[in-house]
């Protein structure tokens, strides 16, 4: 749209555009698509009905779909029902009234196409126009693509550049990252070893300390055990010595016991003599007392 509004000019640039872009008038005139959408409709609509996709609105304001979902222009629709298009579109009927009358509104419609083509020198004009045309187009289109070939490769020798510098960027992370995840072990290698170090160094002393605890004790248990021995000896030879002690003052005291037992008997002895005589006595004389008595009572 942008090209024929401002450079329709342009067109005759390559021939095949004025094949596909547009059509003759009968005075033969070339004109675009958009010239003959908004000059005569029913000749666009009639003779080139793919140009609509050129501006795909038309559809909405030019026509509608039928039950199948097929589009078809204002003019079809108003020879099939025009009291539908006066009901629903009046205004196709407004813009063109010469639906109503079966009339072509202007008489743009090409004829044939040698004739539309124009006379020889026409030709030769047009046709000069359109070597120079296409050598200036060759021309820039050479440059064009030397340009483009000159982008490509700077564009590559870029991107190649750029690639190694990626890659010697990832090759260093890489590699700052395996230094660092190896140094990282080998600390946590020496953390280990110094903990296990340290775990076997704290077992070894507690073990060691648990080694001279339970001699201790086992000294201090013979050390108890022995003095027990030595007490249990010491009364043992304590009480051997008072049995000694005693039967030996025992046998001491038997011999002396005897003579004693032996004096004192006598001694009593001497003195239950004289009483036993005074008691004989006594008793005699009692007892004649008492045969008295009792020979007087009888």
């Amino acid at each position: 749209m942008w090209f024929y509004q401002n450079h329709p000019e342009w067109a005759v640039m390559d021939a095949l555009w004025l094949i596909q872009d547009g059509d003759y008038e009968s005075n033969g005139t070339w004109q675009n698509a958009y010239w003959w959408h908004q000059n005569d409709p029913d000749f666009f609509y009639a003779n080139h009905p793919n140009w609509i996709s050129w501006y795909p609105d038309w559809r909405n304001t030019d026509g509608a779909y039928d039950a199948q979902h097929n589009w078809h222009y204002g003019q079809w629709w108003y020879n099939q029902n025009p009291s539908w298009v006066s009901a629903n579109h009046p205004n196709w009927i407004s813009q063109h009234s010469n639906w109503v009358n079966h009339t072509e509104p202007n008489d743009h419609r090409a004829v044939m196409r040698t004739e539309n083509e124009g006379s020889a020198q026409t030709r030769q004009t047009a046709s000069n126009q359109q070597k120079n045309v296409n050598e200036k187009a060759a021309v820039n289109e050479k440059a064009a693509v030397n340009q483009r070939n000159e982008a490509t490769r700077n564009e590559q020798v870029s991107h190649e550049q750029q690639t190694r510098v990626n890659e010697k960027a990832a090759t260093t992370q890489r590699n700052e990252a395996t230094r660092n995840e190896q140094a990282s072990r080998e600390q946590q290698t020496r953390v280990n070893e110094k903990a296990a170090t340290t775990q076997r160094n704290e077992a070894t002393r507690n073990e060691q300390a648990s080694r001279e605890q339970q001699a201790t004790h086992n000294q201090q248990q013979a050390t108890h055990n022995q003095q027990r021995a030595t007490r249990n000896e010491q009364q043992a030879t304590h009480q051997q010595q008072a049995s000694h002690q005693q039967a030996t003052h025992q046998q001491q005291e038997r011999p002396q016991q005897a003579e004693h037992q032996q004096a004192t008997h006598e001694q009593h002895s001497s003195r239950q003599q004289p009483q036993q005589h005074q008691q004989s006595s006594v008793s005699h004389e009692g007892g004649g007392h008492e045969s008295g008595v009792r020979e007087a009572k009888k």
